[in-house]
């Protein structure tokens, strides 16, 4: 086994992979060496088998845009059904289907892949880098996640990371793992702000720090909300412009479209760093005769102009998450950009009107999260380290259970320190009933029509006893990783009772589960803690 252990910040757009070595922190070079950034797009041959991964496959999205996937990290972990995957249909070019229940597949000819597979894939690239950089085989690694993920996304980044051959020793909210990289664990009583605004992520997350102590206090964000909406913003309007001037629908034209779509990231990269840019694309315009040439002009003031609703809902989430932490922005002492989306000027700049003071420097936005996460995967490995910070995370959502009707008792809150516990006491639902299902769902309400279902579970060869009869204890336990465990006993025998927690969306190996249609009764004043 090899020392090293890994820090894996697996990215919308791009995936970095960090490792500490003599007590520094530092970024693996990928590709040709001169890179420190892997395009997270995975590009499949005719037969439907991975052939590129990274910047050869990022090439390949303007000519086979169907067979090259990217943006994948938007829909792990979620349910075909959700909300989240209905946009993505409607966006990307590749086939997103529907596979065993309510599971997302993506479609390459006759094969399919779970999001999880493709993000192995990328994974599996990243660390054989790390491999041939480091001249030995590793096989562990700390993964970084948005601090908003759910316990499904968070359990399929981690089976993503198993598929690639690594042991996951632990997965970390991206936010936490950039305070570390600051060094923010080593210093005393300050509070933190972490602006995470990555490629297809928001995350806000406010932190306080004390004698290597890093206390999460609140976190919120929204899990489709990223720079890849700025693109969209931008690509929106060159396809009103190419209509207005060309008199033709761009949705009719599927490669006009893929050609546009592929410019947007370079434009808004050239207006990080100029007032203005020209886009020419020649032959671009189908005509009768030959192909017309297409221009444009977008100044950076249009371009912010496109992404101003895109920033305001980052500080819509900020005000929500100062609120939830009983703190205004004033009582920041500090602020960390991460992520490439931060980059950009407007937001840089609502940042500081916001919080009113600059955010720290001296780590590239990208690269901080990876290195914190190398950190911490440092740390584990030397377990008996004296100076080891020592991370008090939060839950993102709260997590519940189904009762009458759409109503979902909730057990644990949101923002509840890691690992957390709790339990509550349920009852049968009719007599005589020997088996009682239970629905287990995740969300911002108290609605199951708001929130995610996320898994069920199933106590078997129960007592036949008159309805409400049973005192069933239903226990729920969340680790570290923000991974859920749940067990009950029937509390008049003290009888453990099988259990089978089925959770939505994840590998091949999941996919056989029970579709199970019954819901428990609640009393109306729950026992327990």
């Amino acid at each position: 086994m090899s020392e090293h252990v890994l820090g894996i910040d697996l990215g919308t757009t791009t995936t970095i992979v960090s490792v500490v070595r003599d007590g520094v922190p530092e970024v693996i070079p990928v590709e040709d060496g001169s890179r420190q950034l892997i395009p997270s797009v995975v590009h499949f041959d005719e037969a439907g088998i991975p052939a590129l991964i990274g910047t050869e496959a990022k090439k390949q999205k303007v000519f086979h845009p169907d067979r090259t996937i990217f943006s994948i990290k938007r829909i792990i972990g979620r349910t075909f059904s959700h909300p989240d995957t209905e946009v993505a249909v409607m966006r990307f070019p590749f086939k997103i289907a529907e596979g065993t229940n309510d599971s997302i597949v993506v479609e390459m000819g006759s094969k399919t892949y779970s999001p999880q597979e493709i993000s192995s894939f990328v994974i599996k690239q990243a660390v054989a880098y790390a491999d041939r950089y480091l001249g030995v085989t590793t096989n562990r690694a700390v993964i970084t996640v948005p601090a908003n993920f759910n316990e499904a996304q968070r359990r399929a980044t981690q089976n993503a990371g198993k598929l690639a051959g690594l042991e996951v020793l632990r997965i970390v909210n991206e936010p936490t793992a950039a305070a570390l990289a600051y060094g923010f664990g080593n210093t005393a009583n300050e509070r933190v702000a972490v602006y995470d605004l990555g490629g297809g992520t928001f995350d806000m997350t406010i932190l306080e720090t004390r004698n290597n102590v890093l206390d999460v206090l609140a976190t919120g964000g929204d899990s489709f909300l990223g720079g890849d909406d700025m693109d969209n913003a931008v690509l929106e309007h060159l396809v009103y412009d190419v209509e207005k001037k060309f008199g033709i629908r761009v949705m009719d034209h599927p490669e006009l479209l893929n050609t546009l779509a592929t410019q947007t990231e370079q434009i808004k990269i050239a207006l990080s760093t100029r007032d203005r840019v020209k886009v020419i694309l020649r032959n671009l315009i189908p005509g009768e005769k030959k192909a017309a040439d297409y221009s444009i002009d977008i100044s950076r003031d249009l371009f912010n102009q496109f992404i101003a609703p895109v920033v305001k809902k980052t500080f819509d989430i900020c005000d929500k998450t100062l609120n939830e932490a009983h703190l205004k922005a004033k009582d920041i002492n500090a602020i960390i950009l991460v992520g490439g989306g931060t980059k950009v000027p407007l937001v840089e700049q609502e940042v500081i009107r916001y919080f009113g003071k600059e955010p720290c420097i001296g780590i590239k936005t990208e690269l901080v999260v990876s290195m914190g996460a190398a950190i911490l995967a440092n740390s584990l490995d030397q377990a008996y380290r004296s100076d080891a910070p020592v991370l008090l995370d939060v839950t993102p959502l709260p997590l519940g259970v189904g009762t009458v009707g759409d109503h979902i008792e909730i057990i644990i809150d949101k923002n509840e320190t890691l690992p957390i516990e709790r339990t509550n006491i349920f009852t049968n639902a009719a007599d005589n009933q020997e088996t009682v299902k239970v629905r287990i769902y995740q969300g911002e309400g108290n609605k199951k029509s708001e929130s995610l279902l996320m898994g069920e579970l199933t106590l078997s060869h129960l007592r036949k006893m008159p309805r409400g009869m049973l005192r069933i204890e239903v226990r729920f336990e969340l680790d570290t990783n923000g991974v859920l465990h749940v067990n009950a006993i029937d509390k008049e025998t003290d009888q453990r009772q099988h259990i089978e927690l089925n959770i939505l969306g994840l590998g091949r190996e999941d996919h056989e589960l029970m579709m199970i249609i019954d819901e428990i009764d609640k009393d109306a004043s729950p026992e327990g803690s």
